[in-house]
């Protein structure tokens, strides 16, 4: 890709449904002359309630997809999908595949000796990517887990007052042990910046939208490709099409805090 400065590079984003929005909303913010082609699973949603070779299997069908569209690399714009399958598929496909990472270091660099709370799928949770991390940044004790499965279903749906109502109740341990350091690990709640900030005034929240995001730039040299991005939407099977479009539609305008 970098010898082929004429060419418009073409990247696949995926993701279970509507979170990995809020990652290609930031790669639209560069301007940099590149092909993004989203897909949102919204047929097997939500992900992170699944088995990680459920994960594995349905990531691997959207990338399959994404090769057939013959893109130069793959984004898992999932932290679900990032946990239970980039490993594997870095061996197996011939395209790079990036994918997600909570923002547990910075969190934790932000906030020195204090806790953080990580909020994320079971899946993310449980498995030995994040174990490993922890591990290695030396932080075992410091991170406090926060189950919130429902809630990237909510945010498929845009049902922001119940997404909300379902926060209220995942927020209340961080609020008691006076932990004000968030790490939204699940790129559907950048979508819920203001919600978590109008229950929990206090908090600081970390993403790891930013870091992916520059990552992927420096990695596939895009800045060389100076001029305006473009996108194409897919989702699978929605029940409304037009519905889901509008939607994805709002997201992308979505303003956070």
């Amino acid at each position: 890709m970098r010898n082929n400065k004429e060419r418009v590079p073409k990247i696949g984003v995926m993701d279970s449904g509507m979170g990995g929005l809020s990652v290609l909303k930031e790669l639209l913010d560069l301007p940099y002359s590149v092909n993004f082609l989203y897909y949102g699973d919204l047929a097997h949603a939500p992900y992170g309630e699944k088995q990680t070779s459920e994960v594995l299997d349905l990531t691997r069908n959207v990338c399959n997809i994404f090769l057939k569209e013959e893109v130069d690399a793959i984004l898992l714009a999932c932290n679900t999908a990032t946990s239970a399958s980039a490993y594997r598929l870095r061996e197996e496909l011939s395209v790079p595949v990036f994918g997600m990472e909570p923002a547990i270091k910075p969190a934790l660099l932000a906030h020195p000796g204090e806790k953080i709370a990580l909020l994320a799928t079971s899946v993310t949770h449980r498995e030995e990517k994040l174990q490993d991390l922890k591990s290695e940044l030396g932080a075992s004790e410091r991170v406090v887990h926060l189950n919130c499965d429902g809630l990237a279903a909510l945010v498929d749906r845009g049902k922001w007052e119940d997404a909300k109502l379902l926060l209220k109740n995942i927020l209340k341990i961080p609020q008691e042990q006076g932990i004000k350091a968030l790490v939204l690990g699940c790129t559907h709640y950048v979508f819920l910046k203001n919600e978590i900030k109008d229950l929990y005034p206090e908090a600081i929240l970390h993403d790891g939208n930013l870091g992916t995001v520059r990552h992927l730039v420096r990695s596939l040299h895009l800045d060389e490709k100076q001029g305006q991005p473009n996108y194409t939407l897919f989702f699978s099977s929605p029940n409304n099409l037009k519905e889901t479009e509008g939607l994805a539609s709002r997201l992308l305008q979505k303003v956070s805090p």
